[in-house]
């Protein structure tokens, strides 16, 4: 009885795994093509120089910082002013492929989340095919409503390791005007 159940279950996953699904007209799908990569057609990506890739992170910066009231690490601690309206851009370097990143612990009323966002640290380089991993900036967006002053807070870390202690902290006072 072993045998014949064994012999049954064995025929039913062949047959549910090896048999090609039918299509609505009665056809079955052509067969995927298999593309065969020999090893000596394998060319590795070009490395940028060091000029192309302090180019690609200059232009990456200028970019993070167009149109909007950019705060970075260098802010930590300190004070910025911005008119109702203005847009303000908190970017921090984190770790996120490694799980550490910048969790908001304090916002001040009169300023509106206005989007997230994310950028490697080094462009030229993490952005090559097959590259995984490394440091990047993480960034807050946030619309100033009306006029007022108040801080944010933020700490890094990983989410889910709710006892460890925050590997930084992040505060910046802001105040807007008129």
């Amino acid at each position: 009885m072993r045998l014949l159940l064994s012999a049954s279950a064995a025929l039913a996953l062949g047959a549910c795994c090896h048999t090609p699904k039918i299509a609505a007209d009665g056809t079955a799908p052509a067969a995927a093509e298999e593309t065969i990569v020999e090893p000596s057609d394998y060319q590795p990506p070009e490395m940028p120089t060091a000029e192309e890739a302090a180019k690609a992170a200059a232009d990456a910066q200028a970019a993070a910082e167009a149109g909007v009231v950019y705060a970075g690490y260098d802010k930590k601690g300190g004070e910025i002013a911005l008119k109702v309206g203005n847009t303000l851009r908190i970017e921090l370097q984190s770790i996120p492929t490694a799980g550490y990143v910048w969790i908001l612990g304090e916002t001040p009323a009169f300023m509106s989340p206005a989007g997230e966002g994310g950028r490697p640290t080094d462009p030229a380089h993490q952005e090559l095919p097959g590259f995984t991993g490394g440091n990047h900036y993480l960034s807050f967006d946030f619309t100033a409503n009306a006029p007022g002053t108040g801080k944010f807070k933020l700490h890094e870390g990983r989410p889910w390791e709710t006892d460890e202690p925050p590997t930084d902290t992040y505060e910046l006072t802001v105040t807007v005007t008129e």
